[in-house]
C-alpha cells in the first residue's frame, strides 16, 4: 500500500526523509515523512518499525490529504459579526491566548470554575492535556467523545464478557495454533485497526481459525 497521496509530486533524490510516527489511530505505526522544500511530498511505511515493520494502511498514506486539506485550520480566528454569519478574521496566538484566558477567568471570578465545560473532538493523545487542564483551572467538567463512543463501550463489553481485558498476543512472542473470533471481522474493524496487520501475521501460523458469527 506503498502510495503517493493525490496532488502529491514524485520524491526526487533531493528528497529529505524524517522518520516519524503515523498519529491518524492509537496504532502508531511507523512511518518515513518525503519533505522536498518544506512539503510533505510522501508517506510511506518504515520498515524499521518493529510494530508495523513498513505496512501502512490507506488512513496513514492519506496523510498528505490531511495536513494540506483546504478547511484545515492553521492559525486562530475570531468570528466577526453575528453568530452564523461564516465571517472569520485572522488573530496572532497571542491576541487567542489572552482573550481566552481573560473570558476564562471573568467566568470563574463570577460564576465559579465549575460553570466552565472543557471539550474535545475525538483525539489521539492529547486527551490527557484537556483534563489536566479543566483539573488544573478547578472544573471537573470535560468530555471527550471517543470515550463515550468509541473506546469505553469496547472496554465496559470487555469486561462483563470476559471479567476482565482478553489475553491475546499478536505481537509474534507466541504462534497460536488455534485462534476464535467472536463476532468482530479483525480485517474490516476494530480498535483503530490496531491488530490488523498483526492478525493476519498470527493467521499464517494457526492451524485453525474458528469464528463465531
Amino acid at each position: 500500500m506503498d502510495q503517493v497521496a493525490p496532488g502529491a509530486s514524485v520524491p526526487t533524490e533531493d528528497t529529505e526523509i524524517l522518520k516519524s510516527v503515523c498519529r491518524s489511530c492509537h496504532g502508531g505505526c511507523g512511518v518515513l515523512m518525503h519533505v522536498k522544500d518544506d512539503v510533505l511530498v510522501k508517506v510511506e511505511g518504515d520498515p524499521d518499525s518493529p510494530f508495523s515493520h513498513g505496512r501502512l494502511c490507506p488512513i496513514g498514506n492519506a496523510t498528505h490529504e490531511m495536513v494540506y486539506h483546504p478547511d484545515r485550520l492553521k492559525y486562530p480566528m475570531r468570528r466577526k459579526g453575528p453568530r452564523g454569519a461564516g465571517t472569520w478574521e485572522r488573530i496572532s496566538w497571542d491576541e487567542a491566548l489572552d482573550e481566552i484566558a481573560e473570558k476564562l477567568t471573568a467566568i470563574k471570578a463570577e460564576y465559579g470554575a465549575e460553570a466552565v465545560h472543557l471539550g474535545t473532538g475525538t483525539g489521539r493523545h492529547h486527551i490527557r492535556w484537556v483534563s489536566r487542564f479543566a483539573f488544573s483551572f478547578g472544573s471537573p467538567n470535560w468530555s471527550e467523545p471517543g470515550f463515550a463512543q468509541c473506546f469505553h463501550p469496547r472496554v465496559n463489553t470487555t469486561f462483563l464478557t470476559h471479567g476482565d481485558l482478553p489475553v491475546s498476543d499478536f505481537l509474534g512472542d507466541t504462534q497460536a495454533e488455534c485462534i476464535c473470533y467472536w463476532g468482530p471481522q479483525p480485517l474490516n474493524s476494530g480498535p483503530d485497526g490496531e491488530t490488523r496487520f498483526n492478525a493476519r501475521d498470527a493467521f499464517q501460523h494457526a492451524q485453525k481459525i474458528i469464528v463465531i458469527d
